[in-house]
């Protein structure tokens, strides 16, 4: 991104953050409004996005819509008469939706029990995480850090919340004993899949326009397809994907959602594997679903696997 990119982008953001809040609000004059507000939020790996809350007498869930999906692509547009006031619109619509499904929060959601019963893990990029794991607990591995998130049901609402230090010490629990509870109730939920890709694909082709065929590359993930890479702490993963493959094997992190083994017996370069990951970081994929720039290799003698630090500059 250039610096008149970066400029425009900022001035977008500002106005948008300035003048929307009072759209919607006018938009939503037949409900009983207590404020609208815009926000810095951030995703995972250090994503920025503009969020809008809308906070409606009577209820403890404000919900909050980033605005970037709204805008278009092209900032000219922005210039045409009338923009604005269709994407304070659709945004208002989408508000008057969500708050029509929401619900008082139960007054026992805050309850120790409740939290054991809907802790889950999520598994970011160490690097590219900083400000998280200064503000919430969490659990360094390899180059990765594992937190705890809190699920919550609001009406027919979800919310994913990280669990930080205050909610620890209001259920007098430890990190590590919330933690072995977390990975317990994602081992559940989120089953474990090794196979051999070229079988998945297969699998896919009867149902979905994808074209199926050998290759040399397993699947490793989740039989839900996403956050695969919190399989990355599951207890005996490693050694798990070596008896499906046969062999030591290269790990790589495609994304959070899945990670691709790749037996030590395909004749590659290591570097060449290691650049292309880079590429489909830096090129294709959004920044908030990178895992990690690096590749590891599995030792099966030692049961042990090992980063292999890739320095791009």
């Amino acid at each position: 991104m250039n610096v008149g990119e970066f400029n425009r982008l900022t001035e977008v953001r500002r106005f948008a953050a300035e003048r929307l809040p009072d759209m919607i609000r006018e938009r939503l004059s037949d409900r009983a409004i207590e404020c609208v507000y815009a926000k810095d939020a951030y995703r995972n790996n250090g994503q920025r996005l503009l969020g809008i809350s809308v906070v409606e007498t009577g209820l403890d869930f404000s919900p909050c819509i980033y605005v970037e999906p709204y805008i278009p692509p092209d900032p000219s547009v922005l210039q045409q008469r009338g923009v604005w006031g269709r994407i304070a619109d659709r945004l208002a619509d989408d508000f008057r939706f969500a708050l029509d499904v929401s619900e008082p929060v139960p007054e026992d959601v805050f309850r120790l029990e409740e939290a054991e019963e809907h802790l889950i893990l999520k598994v970011v990029n160490r690097e590219r995480n900083k400000l998280l794991r200064e503000r919430f607990p969490h659990k360094d591995v390899l180059d990765l850090t594992v937190l705890l998130e809190w699920e919550v049901f609001c009406g027919k609402r979800r919310g994913l919340i990280h669990v930080s230090k205050n909610a620890l010490e209001h259920w007098n629990r430890s990190f590590d004993e919330m933690f072995e509870i977390a990975l317990a109730n994602t081992m559940r939920r989120y089953p474990e899949r090794i196979e051999p890709l070229g079988d998945l694909l297969m699998e896919m082709a009867k149902r979905l326009p994808v074209t199926g065929g050998s290759s040399p590359f397993y699947f490793v993930g989740t039989n839900w397809f996403l956050q695969g890479g919190v399989v990355m702490v599951y207890p005996g993963i490693f050694r798990r994907i070596y008896e499906a493959i046969g062999e030591a094997y290269y790990l790589i992190p495609s994304s959070i959602h899945e990670l691709l083994a790749l037996p030590l017996s395909f004749d590659t370069d290591l570097q060449r594997v290691k650049d292309i990951t880079w590429e489909i970081n830096t090129y294709l994929l959004e920044p908030s679903e990178v895992l990690s720039d690096s590749v590891y290799l599995y030792h099966p003698e030692t049961d042990f696997l090992e980063i292999i630090p890739t320095d791009y500059s």
